[in-house]
């Protein structure tokens, strides 16, 4: 198990020096809250603005007040739009942030929606907590809605490949990360006066080759640090033409006994990913013509930011677009907007494929329907993506069958099942063939965004390879970097 990160870190590393430097604020030796700082001559360079998830009362004093100086902030650099590598934008913000944000053009239309509803849970989430508490006792939001569009005025978009300078001697370079829709690898080139150039590579959560619907992650340059996730830095993911046959088999032996395929899915690029293999199943007779629900209103959002980009999908879906027509067409997918018909899907006669978000059961509609749909025998409980500790996603996966939700405790006694080659994260080869594709190797590479076994266990495989200058940093490290 993963230790979990101190509750505060101080805005700057004692004894901190050099020309560049480099810390580790978030997603160190842990999965979530991505945060790292370049200290530069020019000021700091945010990379990765990210919300911690996790226990509730640990992660709102986590999320509280972010390590960081807004005043000596220049620039912010996301690498795209989940929660945990963007949520925590509108509370830097918030501390009085006003330079810009550079995101690819999909991460920009998609983030609006990501923080918008954030906000909104957010005040849904305090009007219960606060019911009935004298004022001065009353939490506040971590950021509101002014926040928010505050934040969005901020935005400025960058095409994948090409050089963006929005502070003279900070170069900035997006390449297709291959992790969601906009997700990008980011270069950035530091540029000290009299020096030479300090080159730093971020993947930000990197994709898999091979994976329907996105394009491959394309290569990113010469670094002389290079930062990559390792989510699943210990092991190395099933074949990925068999993805496709394990999502059939789950789909129609959960409809011939005439049960409901319920699955926790991302909002942002999982659900849109797992539409598109449900079709092609169905368009190729693989599996029955089951009815498909969406239920939820992000979701529906952010797969029209999917058809309105479809010239960043792979070649394959592109043909499929031309060959089968609109690849989320209503004629195969209900959207579930209102409360009324999310409930309404509790009375649905099965077999029915039912996706919600939140993807680790921390929230949100699909809670309800494993609460509902999981007692029952015939559904299957599916999971496409991973499961970080401590979550409710996580528990269930590991064979947890008595669980508490909304105060209350609840059994399981549906079918549980985990399709790991969904996942859109490269595994242990993919990093290292990742790795191993630029011009030179790193002097420093740093492994983020893990829990500490993986990390560990990753750092041991590159070793392997003949890797050298590796670190697994701990919250709040720093390193000097280029000197």
């Amino acid at each position: 198990m993963s230790p979990r990160p101190p509750l505060r870190l101080p805005v700057d590393g004692p004894g901190e020096q050099g020309t560049v430097t480099l810390r580790f604020l978030g997603a160190a030796r842990t999965t979530t809250g991505s945060l790292h700082r370049v200290r530069a001559p020019q000021g700091d360079v945010v990379l990765d603005c990210g919300m911690y998830q996790g226990h509730r009362a640990e992660a709102e004093q986590w999320n509280r007040e972010l390590p960081l100086d807004p005043g000596r902030v220049k620039l912010v650099v996301v690498s795209h739009a989940h929660i945990d590598h963007c949520g925590a934008l509108p509370n830097l913000v918030r501390m009085g942030y006003r330079g810009p944000i550079l995101a690819t053009e999909a991460t920009c239309a998609l983030l609006p929606i990501l923080l918008r509803d954030s906000a909104k849970i957010q005040a849904i989430d305090l009007e219960r907590v606060n019911r009935g508490l004298p004022p001065h006792e009353r939490k506040q939001p971590l950021y509101t809605d002014d926040d928010v569009e505050a934040t969005l005025r901020l935005l400025r978009e960058t095409k994948y490949g090409r050089d963006a300078e929005p502070v003279p001697g900070l170069v900035v370079r997006f390449a297709d990360a291959g992790h969601i829709l906009g997700s990008a690898a980011v270069h950035l080139t530091v540029r000290p006066r009299g020096g030479r150039d300090v080159r730093i590579g971020f993947t930000g959560d990197l994709g898999r080759t091979g994976v329907p619907l996105l394009r491959d992650p394309e290569p990113l340059g010469e670094c002389d640090a290079f930062l990559t996730e390792s989510t699943y830095g210990d092991r190395e993911h099933d074949d990925e033409s068999g993805m496709e046959e394990r999502l059939a088999e789950v789909v129609s032996r959960t409809a011939a006994r005439g049960g409901k395929v319920i699955v926790p899915a991302f909002a942002v690029g999982r659900t849109q990913l797992l539409l598109y293999v449900l079709h092609r199943l169905i368009h190729d007779r693989r599996i029955p013509n089951v009815p498909i629900y969406v239920d939820s209103p992000m979701a529906r959002a952010v797969t029209q930011v999917f058809r309105d980009h479809e010239h960043l999908f792979d070649g394959e879906a592109r043909q499929f677009v031309s060959c089968c027509g609109e690849l989320f067409d209503a004629a195969k997918t209900s959207f579930v907007e209102d409360k009324h018909e999310s409930r309404a899907l509790n009375g649905l006669e099965g077999p029915a494929v039912v996706i919600s978000a939140s993807g680790m059961l921390e929230g949100g509609r699909i809670v309800h329907h494993v609460i509902h749909h999981g007692a029952g025998p015939r559904n299957t409980l599916l999971f496409v993506g991973y499961q970080a500790e401590h979550t409710l996603g996580r528990r269930l996966l590991d064979g947890e069958r008595i669980y508490r939700a909304f105060g209350e405790q609840h059994e399981l006694r549906c079918e549980v099942a985990e399709i790991p080659c969904l996942s859109a994260h490269a595994d242990r080869r993919g990093i290292a063939a990742y790795l191993e594709a630029l011009p030179e190797r790193p002097a420093r590479t740093f492994l983020v965004h893990g829990e500490a076994e993986k990390m560990d266990s990753l750092k041991g495989y590159l070793a392997s390879r003949g890797h050298t200058g590796l670190a697994a940093p701990a919250p709040g490290e720093w390193f000097r970097i280029g000197d």
